[in-house]
Order: C-alpha cells, then sequence, then structure tokens
C-alpha cells in the first residue's frame, strides 16, 4: 500500500498544479465534496466542523457547504481570526459566508459559523447540542501539523474527544504527527479519518491507529499512477 510522508504530501498540490494543470481550488473542491459524500453516507443528524487556516480548514469550508446544499445542518468552529485565512482556504470562507448569508435572507438557517478564541471557547462548545448522532469533524491543522496543538486547538480537542458523537478527522487526526505516528498531548481520537490520494506513513505504525480510527483513502482526482511517476 502507497504510504505519503508530510512532506510528499505537501508535493501533491504543486504536482497537480505544476504538471497536471489541476488549481488548488479544483482539488479542494474534489477533497471536500469526497468527504461529504461519505459523511451524507452515514446520516448524521447534524455536522459540527472545527476549523483552522491552512488547506485543512479550506477542505471543511468545502465539506459544509456541500452539506449545506444536501440539507444537513452544520455548524462550523472558526478557530482563528478569519483576517488570518488566505489563499484557497479563504476563498471557499468567502463562498460560505455568501451562502450563508443568503439563506437567512429566505429562510430561517440552522447552520452557521461560530468564532471562537481562548476566551470564549469553552463556553461556545459546551453550549452546542451534540448526540450520538453528531458527527464532529476535525479540520483543525492536517498533514502539515506537528508538535502540540496550540490554544484554542488544544481545548477544541479536548472537548471533542469528551463528546458522544462520532469524531471524523480530514486528512489526518491533529496532534498526530504525519510521519512518525506519535500522538501529542490532546491528539483528536477520530472513529474514522478521511484521508487524500493515500494514507500517510505515520498510520501505518501500530501507536497511531488508536487516534485515527477506520482509515479511508479519497480521490480527489489526481490518479496515484501519474503522482508516483
Amino acid at each position: 500500500m502507497t504510504a505519503f510522508d508530510r512532506q510528499q504530501s505537501r508535493q501533491i498540490d504543486l504536482l497537480a498544479t505544476e504538471q497536471f494543470g489541476i488549481s488548488g481550488l479544483i482539488l479542494m473542491e474534489n477533497a471536500g465534496r469526497a468527504c461529504s459524500d461519505v459523511l451524507e453516507a452515514q446520516n448524521f443528524d447534524c455536522v459540527i466542523l472545527l476549523c483552522g487556516k491552512g488547506h485543512n480548514a479550506g477542505d471543511g469550508f468545502v465539506i459544509a457547504r456541500q452539506l449545506i446544499t444536501r440539507e444537513i445542518p452544520v455548524t462550523i468552529i472558526l478557530l482563528v481570526e478569519p483576517s488570518a485565512l488566505t489563499g484557497d482556504a479563504k476563498v471557499n470562507f468567502d463562498i460560505l459566508t455568501k451562502l450563508l448569508s443568503a439563506n437567512a435572507l429566505e429562510k430561517e438557517n440552522s447552520s452557521s459559523i461560530l468564532f471562537a478564541d481562548t476566551t470564549n471557547i469553552s463556553g461556545m462548545l459546551d453550549r452546542l447540542q451534540v448526540s450520538e448522532r453528531t458527527a464532529i469533524v476535525d479540520c483543525l491543522t492536517g498533514t502539515g501539523g506537528h508538535g502540540t496543538p496550540r490554544t484554542p486547538f488544544d481545548l477544541g480537542i479536548i472537548w471533542a474527544n469528551k463528546q458522544l458523537g462520532s469524531r471524523i478527522a480530514i486528512d489526518i487526526p491533529s496532534g498526530l504527527d504525519c510521519n512518525t505516528g506519535d500522538a501529542s498531548t490532546p491528539t483528536f481520537l477520530a472513529d474514522q479519518t478521511l484521508t487524500m490520494v493515500a494514507t500517510k506513513i505515520g498510520f501505518t505504525k501500530e501507536m497511531a491507529k488508536r487516534y485515527t480510527g477506520n482509515v479511508i483513502v479519497l480521490d480527489i482526482g489526481i490518479p496515484l499512477a501519474a503522482i508516483q511517476q
């Protein structure tokens, strides 16, 4: 089975753009749609997305938009200032906010974006209604993350790990090292990990399996054979 390390994972977008002319926005859209298909198939009552600021968060914004169009309620918890968003992640955040505003003008909307920081995150998360039919989705750090998750990311992970709902990591559980499979304190305890293109080297380590749960590899429009050439 093919497995990528951190650097190889970073090279995928570059390779797709330079060799095949596939933009980062298309890759992000494909990733978000593929994740949304998996989430929709599990018939969750609602989905809570914990989002940071990089490509992983961008995937989360696409997932949120896709689920809203499928009439699945979502709550996006943004754990950074909106001004920190850049590139493709910012583009998809802007699209999402416009979509929510448009929907709110037409009818009462059960989906929303909440803005968390170190002063309000604990109270905000504790007020959320979470049941066994809720999905809590980790879009905080992605494969580029390493070391102990910073505050307030760590607070979001600690909260998520205590909940009854299903925990689903996008690409990699935050706090887990992509290369070594070492887990920080805290690390997102995923029931499922939806990872892009290929599994990650860290997932093959026995100690990582407690955190990844069931790993599902998703296609984002780049044939694996083309990447390996």
